[in-house]
């Protein structure tokens, strides 16, 4: 679009009016941006990359820039018998699609098994530290990482139950306890769900929960806080060291017997 002449003096005529001004650039329009890799940094590409445009001497220039990243839950599997499905199922029943698919859902979920939770946030989890950072520079307004509610809700585990904090004006803030709130965040993570009650295809999004935080408050939640539970849990009755145990029993009575002594008296001591 920005290749056209008239789309360049509409830009032109709005910037001079005053008006706010944004491009966006994505796989499709314009292609991905990315920051380069460095000798001690790697390289990253972003969903979508939005471009706040300013006026100049009457000239447009590039203002800030913000970041946009899109996570949805990720399955085990292959979708390539789905995506079969779906397709032939199209091709077979374009008059009755919709209707034809709804007395069959199968076609949609076979040889898609259940949700990789831990693998989502794993992939997720350095890119959304990485990016979150960016926010600090003066000309980035910020990186927001939209994300579906099933997969806020399997994050919970991951992130140590979360404590969030409602504000005045209706979002909320994710931090580190006593630690004061940046001016303004830096990151953002909108948690979404699709309205399947509205008689729209598709179906519009709802934003269920408006979040500001940053990298530190990620990581104390995730890697102070998370991991604090867990070694709780090494010697508790349903623990590590008690399964353990459990695997040995089979194999070697006797060592199953003081791994299982151990834990008890460490989860005593505790």
């Amino acid at each position: 679009m920005l290749k056209r002449s008239d789309v360049r003096k509409d830009i032109q005529k709005r910037l001079v009016g005053g008006q706010p001004v944004f491009v966006y650039f994505d796989r499709k329009m314009g292609g991905e941006l990315s920051i380069p890799p460095t000798k001690n940094s790697p390289e990253f590409s972003f969903d979508v990359t939005v471009v706040e445009l300013l006026s100049k001497d009457g000239k447009a220039c590039v203002g800030h820039f913000g970041i946009i990243e899109i996570q949805t839950m990720d399955f085990h599997g292959s979708y390539r018998t789905a995506v079969r499905n779906l397709r032939e199922g199209l091709r077979l029943h374009t008059a009755n699609f919709a209707k034809t698919l709804k007395s069959y859902p199968q076609w949609m979920s076979e040889d898609v098994e259940g949700p990789n939770i831990a693998n989502v946030f794993k992939r997720t989890f350095y890119q959304m530290m990485f990016k979150f950072q960016l926010g600090k520079h003066g000309r980035c307004a910020g990186c927001v990482l939209a994300i579906p509610q099933a997969v806020w809700d399997s994050w919970q585990r991951h992130l140590g139950a979360p404590v969030l904090t409602q504000e005045a004006n209706g979002t909320f803030s994710l931090r580190a306890p006593d630690k004061p709130i940046p001016e303004p965040w830096p990151a953002w993570i909108y948690v979404f769900e699709p309205d399947a009650a509205v008689n729209i295809t598709p179906s519009p999004l709802k934003v269920q929960k408006l979040i500001g935080t940053d990298a530190p408050s990620i990581s104390f939640w995730a890697l102070e806080v998370a991991p604090a539970a867990a070694l709780e849990n090494i010697d508790s009755d349903v623990g590590f060291l008690n399964g353990l145990a459990y695997r040995l029993q089979g194999i070697w009575p006797e060592l199953a017997a003081t791994t299982r002594s151990s834990a008890a008296k460490a989860n005593n001591e505790t």
